[in-house]
């Protein structure tokens, strides 16, 4: 039997992207490069703010997911009114973010402190919406393998929107910026408004899929401590989320830009060109990621071949792995550069489905705890979701940023003619290493919590068998 409807698929797919939209511009690089080189705050700063911001996402994510949980609206519901209410608060937020209102270094103290406020701001409401828009994944239907279909169109469509904005964007910005001769920070605001707020508002659009897996509450949790002893209680939750932030080791993917724009003549491309080295980040990300695409459409045949998506994500890192080292040693030199991007781009394949396998990981380790206590987890677990997203994010960032303290990196204004030779020497000679290694040391960390996964395709189907059965038991009780 199937449950989800053409038209929630492709209402829930739109409001996804609108989401995506949004979050590309903080996901991503631009968002460090944003706060280094447009709102021209110290790099020792940058890494500081990263890290507090981050430890309050790992506050703040659990106590979301908790209270989720344990919340029900008249209606029944726990998750799609949040896709209603959350749209409009993380599209205004968006824009105030971008808002660089001094660069002057005596308001230091006042910028990083509203940068601080509305990010905290941001924070919270996307939390929110983003906790819901992905447990309501485990609820669209009681099958697990209509589920993991709409799960992997959800990732799919949510990444290829992720990633072409978040490539595309730095770039348009830098261009229009150049061909109108106006400040970044002014391009800057001025998408953060048409598409921040734009992509926010089409995100309600994810308000059509319906929740149809609902447990009796009076079988939720009842308190926060409840709610984080079944938390650490999940297992495969845990482990992935481990893995996620020992993947987050890979700082050096966020210095792709800095490595364009201090080590790779302007000429590059051509005298003539205004792309510069937001510009080359996009090509970079183009040549190195897009692939990753092509991965993300046979995430299923990658769980055949190797009998789980536990397995196959250890393949995945493992590809990683190789070819860093191999463009590594190819260098940067010429025509080099390009063939190591080739390299990158090629070992990208697999790992485009790492997030459909984790977020089916999420999913089975929900219905795996609703068979062992009685009890549904989406929020706590999809709040580890964004928890470890975040988490990652900042702690990337903010050891890039802190690599560039350390390599007394100083940010040269995008109006002087030459950057190439600007820098440092420590910077000179650990960029290339630190953009190429640090992502395959990474990936080498993240493999060591897969491998303790241990959830077979026949206990797989006993689950869901006897999580049927439960639910056709107590029908009277339980909304469709």
């Amino acid at each position: 039997m199937k449950y989800i409807t053409k038209k929630e698929k492709s209402s829930f797919y739109l409001g996804l992207t609108g989401q995506n939209i949004v979050y590309s511009f903080i996901g991503g690089s631009f968002f460090t490069y944003f706060m280094t080189d447009i709102a021209l705050f110290p790099a020792i700063a940058v890494s500081a703010l990263l890290f507090i911001m981050k430890a309050w996402d790992g506050i703040n994510d659990p106590i979301v997911g908790s209270l989720i949980d344990r919340h029900r609206f008249k209606n029944g519901e726990k998750l799609r009114p949040f896709l209603k209410y959350m749209p409009l608060p993380v599209g205004i937020t968006t824009v105030l973010l971008f808002l660089v209102f001094s660069t002057d270094d005596k308001l230091l103290w006042l910028r990083i402190s509203y940068f601080i406020i509305m990010y905290l701001a941001w924070d919270i409401v996307y939390t929110v919406q983003d906790v819901a828009m992905w447990g309501i994944t485990s609820c669209v239907s009681p099958d697990g393998n209509e589920r993991d279909s709409f799960v992997k169109w959800a990732r799919t469509i949510g990444s290829c929107v992720y990633g072409v904005f978040g490539m595309g964007i730095p770039m348009v910005i830098e261009m229009t910026a150049n061909a109108l001769k106006s400040p970044l920070a002014v391009m800057t605001l001025v998408f953060a408004a048409v598409l921040g707020l734009g992509g926010a508002l089409l995100s309600y659009r994810s308000y059509a899929v319906q929740e149809r897996i609902r447990v009796n509450p009076q079988k939720q949790q009842q308190s926060f401590k409840e709610s984080f002893s079944l938390l650490f209680k999940n297992k495969m939750l845990m482990l992935v989320t481990l893995s996620n932030i020992l993947a987050a080791f890979g700082f050096g993917s966020q210095l792709v830009t800095y490595f364009f724009k201090y080590k790779i003549p302007a000429d590059f491309i051509g005298s003539a060109s205004i792309i510069g080295a937001l510009g080359l980040t996009t090509i970079y990300a183009a040549i190195t990621s897009a692939p990753g695409f092509i991965g993300m459409i046979f995430a299923d045949k990658m769980k055949k071949l190797f009998g789980s998506y536990a397995n196959a994500i250890i393949f995945m890192h493992a590809c990683n792995i190789a070819v860093r080292i191999a463009a590594y040693f190819v260098g940067y030199s010429g025509i080099n550069l390009w063939i190591g991007m080739a390299l990158i781009g090629l070992g990208c394949i697999p790992m485009g489905a790492s997030s459909i396998a984790q977020t089916s990981i999420f999913c089975d380790s929900i219905d795996y705890m609703e068979w062992k206590t009685g009890k549904r987890t989406e929020g706590i677990t999809f709040s580890m979701q964004t928890f470890f997203t975040k988490i990652s994010s900042g702690i990337t960032a903010g050891l890039a940023v802190l690599a560039l303290h350390f390599m007394d990196y100083r940010a040269v204004d995008d109006s002087a003619a030459v950057f190439t030779g600007t820098q440092s020497q420590a910077f000179e000679n650990l960029i290339w290493p630190l953009v190429i290694l640090t992502p395959a040391a990474a990936s080498l960390l993240a493999i060591i919590p897969i491998l303790f996964i241990r959830y077979s395709p026949a206990q797989r189907a006993q689950v869901e068998s006897e999580l049927q059965q439960r639910r056709n038991q107590a029908e009277p009780q339980t909304a469709k």
